[in-house]
């Protein structure tokens, strides 16, 4: 009987060569593989695209064309009225909220010195790629003939309008999963906010309508 050599040993290399190889064009090593590489990848991307995301870049504000100005009184110097107003705040980030706080409106006549009225606001939020609407209601009672206010609107209402500006101010940032922007001073400004009005010398009750919406600019 011919016995015939073995190598076990070589025969073992081998063999985990080969399963190394066929392993390795395995479907499911390959797709573990790429799996590993793209996570990571995937995880960067989407942590660079939310960081910018909250670049804070100032809301977009316009004053709504529904709105009435109401009680409008000048006696003497004195002046007294109401305004209603809704003013929307559009988010155009896409993943992105937009936090607003200490938040303000200002009513002033002709220039932003001339302050008539000014009123705190509730803090609120917005989702990205949508729109708040804040409700305004703002009474001014002036006693004296302030910045000439009271003798400027009497005169400019024979003519039937009455003109006037709209300030929001706030701190705002942007804050989604994984990033948020540090808190920002905002000021919008909405001007001239124009109202038809009864074009009289007497004081009346008619409402004046504002006649258009438009667009708050960022200072």
């Amino acid at each position: 009987m011919t016995l015939s050599p073995t190598s076990t040993h070589e025969d073992t290399l081998l063999m985990s060569s080969t399963d190394k190889e066929t392993l390795e064009n395995h479907p499911a090593f390959i797709g573990c593989s790429r799996l590993i590489i793209l996570v990571p990848f995937v995880l960067i991307l989407t942590y660079i695209i939310l960081s910018m995301d909250v670049v804070p870049d100032s809301p977009s504000f316009d004053v709504e064309s529904e709105g009435s100005l109401n009680s409008l009184t000048v006696n003497g110097t004195q002046l007294t009225a109401e305004f209603n107003i809704s003013v929307s705040g559009y988010n155009f980030k896409s993943y992105s909220r937009v936090y607003y706080d200490d938040v303000s409106a200002e009513i002033f006549y002709r220039g932003e010195g001339v302050v008539l009225t000014k009123s705190s606001l509730p803090s609120f939020t917005t989702d990205g790629k949508s729109e708040s609407v804040i409700h305004l209601t703002l009474s001014v009672n002036k006693s004296d003939d302030f910045g000439g206010a009271a003798t400027g609107i009497a005169r400019s209402r024979k003519d039937g309008t009455v003109e006037f500006g709209l300030i929001v101010k706030s701190l705002f940032k942007y804050k989604n999963r994984w990033a948020q922007s540090d808190w920002r001073p905002m000021k919008v400004v909405c001007n001239p906010l124009k109202f038809a009005v009864s074009p009289n010398d007497n004081n009346t009750t008619n409402p004046g309508i504002l006649l258009e919406g438009l667009r708050c600019s960022s200072t």
